[in-house]
Parts: C-alpha cells; structure tokens; sequence
C-alpha cells in the first residue's frame, strides 16, 4: 500500500472498495496531484493594529489585497470532474494532521507578495496601457507584544509593450498626489519597529498573544468563539454562518494560533455545508495545491478561494471568484507564515 494510500486510510480509517467512499478517492487524488507536480473578501481587518505609521501602510497593503480590486484571474484551478462538499474526512483533515506538528520560535510572521495589474493613465503623452506593480509587506510580533512592520516595492513592468515604446520607454511613473513613483527598477527594503504592545485582531476582536494562543482547540468550541469573534463586529453586515468560514481562515494563516488551533480551525472548516474542495490548483506562484473555496455571503455569487498545500497545511494564496472586472485587479500570495527565530529585517527577494 502507498503512502498516499495510508494517509487516506488514517484520515477515514473505513474500508472502501473502488467504487465506493467519493470522500476517499477525491482526497487520494488531491494528494496524489499535490506530489506529483501535475497542473492543477468581504471587507478583512488587519491581524494586528499599529501605531500611525504601521496603519496607513498596513491598511493600503490590505486594502490592495482584500479591497475592490481584488483579481479574479488567478490561480485558476485546474478543472476537476466535480465539486466535493466538505463533510467528514477531507483534504481539510489531511492538512489539520501536519498544523498540529507545525514547528515553533520566537516571532509570529507573515510575508506577502501583492501583485496589481491595472491600465494607469500616468503616461504624459494620454497614451493608457496597462503596468503590472508589486509589493512585498512583512509583519513580525515578539512574544512580548512587539511589533514590526517592513515593506519593499518590486519592480514595475508595463504589459502593453508597443504603448509603452509610443509613450517613450518611461522607466517610472507618478503614483498620485502623494508623490511616489512605480519604477522599473525594485525600491529599498524598509522595517518600521511599532510602538507599544501590537493588538491582534480576530474580526474585531481585540486577543494578546496569550489569548490567541489559549483558543479551544476543538472544533465545535472554536465555531462558538469564532462567533463571538464575528458578533463583536458592528460593521459586519452578514450573518454568523456568512462569517464563520472566513474568520476560521484567518486562523490558518494571518493570526499566530497554536498549532493544535489551526489544526482545529481546518477540523472546523471541513464541517461547513458552505465549504467546498474544487480540486487541484496552482497559486500565482505556480505552486501547487488544493483549492477550497467558501460564499462571501450567502446567496451571492462572490467566493473566497484559499490554494492549500495540504502536505505542509500551508495557506498559499487567498482570492476572490465570482466577481466580474473591467481590470486586473490585486493578487495576493502568502510566501511565508509562522513562527521564527529569524529576526525582524527589509523585505528581501530572497
């Protein structure tokens, strides 16, 4: 019997002959495709509040991310033959087992790359074409409570080749008012200590370190915080079955949960009638995973799609689908999240 074989096994231990168990086989392929390299929000607030300077650049880095113009284009999932519902044993499971071994350190951190592709009409010539800008936003918190913001811009390229050469081969181009510029060539790494001890943010619930680390670890105790956790948000306009998926995620990737939490939060997401697994996908990366996708509100045609690397439980993206736009708007990949021992430093390349 195979590896793959064997996890499915201990995940949903019943025997299936080959025409029977779809949870099973739909988890064997999911794995099998993540192994072998074969093709595959509603409003969000920040995970942690800062002081003056770390909010405006944190929120701009967010708004881009989770805001209006979030890109629907990808990661686009590779068609499977159909949608499985996430009830009882799935790839949500598989990923739970490797979240409760995850490693620990000294900082929670989380490192994304956020990649805008627009028509900006900064050409001094009224010539329009569309320019692709990206951004790399970091953010550590100590066990302490201290807090660290860095941010890097990328280097800009413009899509449209041929308009470009018309509008003379500009190699920067005017942000806005504020009088920054999008350059071609990657701006300096910046790292901005935040003052005080940062808040984190579950919904609109203020938690410490300790608080979030203390959340229930079984899942049907964490669906019942989570719903405090929505409730305390007044600005929510849904209801608590519209926001349970999403404020679980955030366990997943954008708040330092224990490990046995994230484990349950995945526990948690496979019991959602809401919650789907579509199949095998690849994030903007080309890294491959699953792709599990859940309604922004019930009824609407908006969904939130992850890509999980259901071998190291690891969110790797976070889009949304569904949304028709006139441009290319943000996508947002996650490249690192966890705890570490790395100290806080500029956003690299490396």
């Amino acid at each position: 019997m195979s590896d793959i074989d064997n996890l499915v096994r201990a995940i949903d231990p019943a025997p299936h002959t080959p025409d029977q168990g779809p949870g099973a086989r739909a988890l064997r392929e999911a794995i099998m495709a993540t192994e072998t390299g074969e093709p595959r929000t509603a409003r969000r607030r920040l995970p942690w509040r800062a002081g003056a300077v770390g909010v405006v650049a944190a929120a701009a880095m967010t708004a881009l991310f989770l805001g209006q113009g979030v890109h629907t284009a990808a990661p686009t999932p590779t068609p499977a033959p159909g949608v499985t519902s996430l009830s009882g044993a799935s790839i949500l499971l598989a990923a739970a087992t490797k979240a409760e071994a995850a490693p620990g350190g000294a900082y929670w951190h989380i490192k994304q790359q956020y990649t805008a592709r627009r028509a900006w009409p900064f050409s001094k010539n009224d010539i329009v074409y569309r320019l692709e800008t990206s951004d790399l936003s970091e953010q550590w918190v100590a066990k302490d409570g201290r807090g660290w913001l860095g941010r890097r811009q990328l280097a800009a390229r413009p899509l449209d080749l041929e308009a470009w050469r018309r509008d003379g081969s500009p190699t920067e181009w005017m942000m806005g008012l504020d009088g920054g510029v999008y350059s071609t060539s990657p701006g300096e790494g910046t790292l901005i200590p935040l003052k005080g001890k940062q808040k984190l943010y579950w919904s609109a619930m203020p938690l410490t370190l300790k608080e979030v680390e203390a959340l229930p670890a079984d899942p049907e105790a964490l669906k019942k915080r989570a719903a405090e956790a929505i409730l305390s948000d007044r600005d929510f306009a849904g209801s608590v079955t519209d926001g349970l998926p999403s404020t679980l995620a955030d366990l997943l990737y954008r708040l330092p949960a224990s490990p046995q939490v994230r484990g349950a939060a995945y526990q948690a997401l496979a019991t959602l009638p809401a919650v789907r697994v579509e199949g095998r996908a690849t994030d903007p990366l080309g890294r491959p995973g699953v792709a599990v996708t859940f309604p922004i509100q019930s009824g609407g045609p908006a969904r939130t799609r992850l890509i999980i690397d259901p071998g190291t439980s690891k969110v790797l993206a976070v889009d949304t689908i569904g949304v028709p736009r006139k441009e290319g708007g943000v996508v947002g990949v996650v490249l690192e999240s966890g705890w570490t021992d790395a100290e806080p430093s500029p956003p690299s390349t490396e």
